[in-house]
């Protein structure tokens, strides 16, 4: 609710009298009030009323260009990031969209183009809004905001032919055109604009200065001239007086309060004539600012918003712990030495051809929905999901933090993944690998962060689960000496590994004790 309009200004201004009231409410101009009231008396009363006048026509104008000031500032606000938004994309368009999907990154990049002519597209519209806004011929904007425009129009063109060249798989063309041509432009906008928002609040800066120093000195002359004014018509003089002294004060205690952001309060004045009009404005002025007020604290909120969810983001691509040191520290590298952890690579067997009779949504859906199931059983089980490369996924136990028993983790994530797997439409056979010993994990990057585990664990793992066989799950020696006694193990004798040689292997088939069909020792391997 506004407060009250006489709340702040009674405490030390005292009401008018009837008089003074009467001639207030009168709906006649000051300057008619003054020439009947006197008459002719002195040329002083007509100076009073031309300087107060002036004095108001001042201020209401100063009053306007603070509002004209706030919506110059929001265009080339608005302007600098889009083109933030447009000097990052152009940045990411010579990347290659199969880098990035195999990097499991955002889609963001992947439709790079698209966004880019887009944001053009959308730079060009903002600046027709300001031509036709704030840029009108005549304001101080229109020769900048003209020259911002056509600077837009040609940005626009040269997106479309970079996002051409990149839609033809042309990345390094269209990232050089991006970088020689388009960047130069976009960044000497973004100042541009980065510079009228400085020049803008100092010039409101000054205004709100000048306005301040105004309005006292129009008030000790309407004051001086007032009391010489006495002197010939004390009663008439004093009631003419204060039906323009009393609202000025209590307009411009209203305007201290709105400058100390105080946005809900109003001034109410009786008079119908100027004094009414400029307290009208007043009014609707404290209205708007807070209007304005309001959208900026709703911006903020959306900015705090849009951190959660960078937050959120940023805890989906890389472990807690890990994100939690690079917050800490942006600078620093990411490498620790683990001395245990336990690797599980699955590979879909037969992904290819049943890729090849499906369209690519029905892949896309097929992939997410397998891979969101696996990621659920990731969770439960306590591992950390490292990537996925085309139909292959991998976890860790032990990863970025030691945890207990991390063989034991893979090897239910494991068994569990098999059962998974069938309760898809027409069953899904899938190839596993576990193998556990030291590696080498760190983060990789400083635009796309992705965090990896290495070393010679790693590589075995894989290779268990490539040398593997569908609905299997194939474990090495220090797996099986692990979970010796808990689960049941099928020797399938030595297999020739590439890059390491010939290895020792079991079949994982069950946890011991269990009566499903995992714990009996496998059949031939489905093809």
């Amino acid at each position: 609710m506004p407060q009250s309009p006489d709340h702040h200004a009674d405490e030390t201004t005292p009401r008018p009298n009837i008089l003074v009231r009467s001639i207030a409410g009168l709906s006649v101009s000051i300057r008619l009030k003054l020439l009947s009231a006197f008459l002719g008396v002195t040329l002083l009363m007509a100076g009073l009323a031309w300087i107060g006048l002036e004095t108001l026509r001042q201020a209401n104008d100063r009053t306007e260009r603070l509002l004209r000031d706030q919506a110059r500032i929001a265009f080339f606000n608005d302007q600098y990031l889009y083109l933030s938004d447009l000097v990052t994309l152009a940045t990411a368009i010579a990347i290659d969209p199969n880098d990035v999907q195999r990097q499991n990154a955002s889609g963001f990049f992947i439709n790079t183009s698209f966004l880019l002519i887009e944001g053009t597209n959308n730079l060009v519209l903002h600046t027709g809004q300001g031509l036709r806004t704030i840029g009108r011929a005549g304001l101080p904007d229109n020769a900048e905001i003209s020259a911002q425009r056509a600077s837009a129009k040609r940005l626009q063109e040269i997106a479309r032919r970079a996002g051409s060249l990149r839609e033809s798989k042309d990345y390094k063309s269209a990232g050089a055109i991006a970088r020689q041509t388009f960047l130069p432009i976009a960044l000497r906008m973004q100042r541009g604009a980065y510079s009228k928002v400085q020049d803008i609040e100092a010039e409101m800066a000054e205004t709100a200065k000048s306005t301040a120093l105004a309005y006292e000195a129009s008030r000790e002359m309407v004051i001086a001239s007032a009391l010489v004014a006495i002197g010939l018509a004390f009663l008439l003089g004093y009631a003419i007086s204060g039906s323009l002294i009393w609202p000025v004060r209590r307009i411009g205690r209203t305007l201290n309060a709105i400058a100390g952001g105080r946005f809900d309060v109003r001034v109410t004045v009786p008079n119908r004539d100027e004094l009414g009009d400029l307290a009208r404005n007043v009014n609707a002025t404290s209205q708007r600012l807070g209007e304005l007020y309001a959208k900026v604290e709703a911006q903020r909120a959306e900015l705090a918003t849009e951190h959660a969810r960078s937050e959120r983001l940023l805890r989906n691509l890389l472990p807690e712990q890990i994100a939690a040191r690079l917050k800490d520290d942006p600078t620093r590298t990411i490498a620790d030495s683990l001395p245990l952890v336990a690797i599980l690579f699955a590979d879909i067997a037969g992904f290819t051809p049943r890729a090849a009779k499906m369209t690519p949504e029905e892949i896309v859906n097929f992939l997410n929905g397998i891979f969101s199931a696996f990621d659920e059983l990731a969770e439960r089980h306590g591992l950390e999901k490292i990537k996925t490369i085309g139909d292959s996924y991998m976890v860790a136990a032990g990863a970025p933090v030691a945890c207990d028993d991390p063989v034991h983790r893979v090897a239910e994530m494991a068994l569990d993944m098999l059962d998974v797997a069938q309760t898809f439409a027409g069953g899904v056979d899938i190839r596993i690998g576990l193998h556990a010993g030291p590696a080498v994990a760190g983060v990789i990057g400083h635009q796309k962060l992705f965090y990896d585990v290495w070393g010679e664990t790693v590589n075995i793992a894989s290779r268990m689960e490539s040398h593997g066989e569908p609905g299997r799950i194939q474990a090495t020696k220090p797996v099986r000496d692990q979970l010796a006694g808990r689960y049941g193990f099928v020797p399938r004798g030595q297999v020739q590994v590439d890059g390491v040689g010939p290895m020792q292997t079991w079949w994982l088939t069950g946890r011991l004790g269990d009566t499903g069909p995992q714990a009996e020792a496998p059949s031939r391997p489905r093809t």
